[in-house]
């Protein structure tokens, strides 16, 4: 088995109805070397006794050589190298343990992700990721019942516990296999707080079928599209914009740790100037990027960029890129047409991006960064555009100091989802360090909004094929999950959900 398969098993995640959010992702091991600082790690006595459990599943673990380092956001992390020659180690497994509870966050096991080996019958894959869970989880193993990961293939089984007889949607466990053994495990957010379950409360009165799709109808949201790909025609469409749980009995809408849901501001209006820019050679594109928009230029020459494949651009697109490493500039065109640049510091990791809007040493509030992009914005906007509004959970080319707008125009006060604009201010400098213009031009005119069917026949629509479904979670507040589950209805907010609002029928 190639060690993509635990690329696509991490993947196949998000095709469950809840999956590791961001912020606890980095508590996943890399295959980079975990230092202890000079200071010896010593692992609480919970989590030293799952390493003992750990030991006795995988005995050549115990003769590895072990890096530990931690606890960080209450996780340690462990990494075992073996001697593949005199001085020279090579990664084996890694390993993720819950400071408190000792509960498994996560195992990779890389010699096993790297084996060639054929795909796992179904009766092999359930017998070798229970026979992990089992010895890891003792009696609690009972509690989790198994179910197929992969559509029409069997390399990962997902464990979802079950209390009085309905999931816990947030408390799983996603174990990869190859025909031989168990190659990684990944926890859902619920998993490593390995709750008791006399913390679940035995499911009462809940909301009537009624209840869930006025609910539910109060989450479908409107809005158009300048370009619907069958027709090539504005569209009129309703999308669920939701949490994917509500409270079984009260109906308000819970976190997850891995909601993603839109949440756009008031209504703000603007003067749109229609400016547009036109180059055909690095040098075109550079005078466009110091005279228009102001970029520091200094000691920086454009070239035209050789290196991005073909299909990972547009059609019709041509990126210019700053020669040699200092400092990284990067100017995107569309058959000439200046459409965007970025802008990034002499030294910017990945691991440098912030991800919450909240940029490092930042000397201007939000608001302010905020006024900036809009004005920033206005001299470049579509001559249609007179309202925006900004998708406030949206973040794109994030860097640790800048701030991120995704802008979206209205048309008769509906968000328009492809006519979208995107501005990065800086916080420390104001700079504005990312301009992307990704607005469609409609080839008809959008259909009236008053044509749209109500709400209610579109929520009864999505719950027709996607039944909301009683279980329990564990929520998340001020960003950290809650040890007390909580009943819910889960909502499908995975499978693709579009329905034409005029005809009420699903797009494909």
């Amino acid at each position: 088995m190639k060690h993509t398969k635990k690329l696509a098993g991490t993947f196949l995640m998000a095709s469950l109805l809840a999956t590791t959010p961001l912020w606890l992702q980095h508590q996943t091991m890399t295959v980079q070397a975990a230092t202890n600082q000079g200071q010896e790690v010593k692992l609480s006595p919970a989590a030293e006794k799952t390493l003992q459990k750990l030991y006795a599943i995988q005995p050549e673990l115990k003769s590895m050589d072990k890096k530990m380092n931690g606890p960080k956001n209450g996780v340690y992390e462990l990494r075992f190298d073996k001697g593949i020659a005199p001085g020279k180690m090579e990664l084996y497994a890694m390993v993720g343990l819950n400071a408190t509870t000792g509960a498994l966050h996560s195992y990779e096991n890389e010699q096993e992700m790297q084996k060639q080996n054929n795909q796992p019958s179904e009766a092999i894959a359930k017998q070798k990721s229970a026979a992990f869970l089992q010895k890891l989880l003792g009696d609690d193993f009972k509690k989790y019942k198994a179910t197929q990961t992969t559509k029409g293939e069997w390399d990962a089984v997902t464990y979802t516990r079950h209390e009085h007889g309905v999931p816990v949607f947030t408390d799983r466990y996603v174990v990869g296999v190859n025909s031989s053994s168990v190659m990684y495990v990944n926890t859902f957010e619920g998993a490593p707080l390995r709750a008791a379950s006399s913390l679940f409360a035995k499911p009462g009165k809940v909301m009537s079928k009624e209840e869930v799709t006025g609910k539910v109808a109060s989450l479908m949201e409107l809005t158009y599209s300048a370009h619907k790909k069958e027709t090539g025609k504005p569209a009129l469409k309703y999308s669920l914009e939701s949490t994917g749980y509500v409270n079984a009995v009260t109906g308000a809408e819970i976190e997850s740790a891995s909601s993603h849901k839109s949440r756009y501001s008031d209504a703000i209006a603007v003067k749109p100037g229609g400016k547009k820019f036109t180059v055909s050679n690095a040098d075109e594109a550079a005078k466009v990027l110091t005279e228009e928009f102001q970029i520091k230029m200094d000691g920086i020459a454009l070239e035209t960029d050789t290196h991005t494949p073909a299909d990972m651009k547009g059609e019709g697109e041509t990126i210019y890129k700053s020669k040699g490493r200092d400092g990284r500039v990067t100017v995107y065109t569309n058959n000439n047409e200046v459409t965007g640049f970025q802008v990034r510091g002499k030294v910017e990791m990945a691991s440098a991006t912030q991800h919450g809007n909240k940029p490092a040493n930042a000397q201007l509030s939000y608001e302010q960064a905020k006024e900036k992009a809009v004005q920033f914005l206005q001299p470049y906007l579509d001559s249609s555009v007179n309202e925006l509004k900004i998708d406030q959970t949206k973040i794109m080319m994030p860097s640790a100091t800048a701030y991120s707008f995704s802008f979206y125009a209205l048309h008769d006060g509906v968000v328009v989802t492809d006519q979208h604009y995107l501005v990065n201010v800086d916080g420390q400098s104001g700079e504005i360090v990312n301009f992307m213009d990704y607005f469609t031009k409609p080839t008809a005119p959008f259909p009236d909004k008053k044509t749209a069917i109500s709400k209610e026949a579109a929520a009864k629509q999505f719950l027709k094929d996607r039944p909301a479904v009683l279980g329990y979670m564990f929520p998340v507040q001020d960003n950290k999950v809650q040890a007390k589950p909580t009943l819910v209805y889960s909502i499908d907010t995975v499978s693709s959900f579009l329905l034409d609002a005029v005809t009420g029928k699903s797009f494909k």
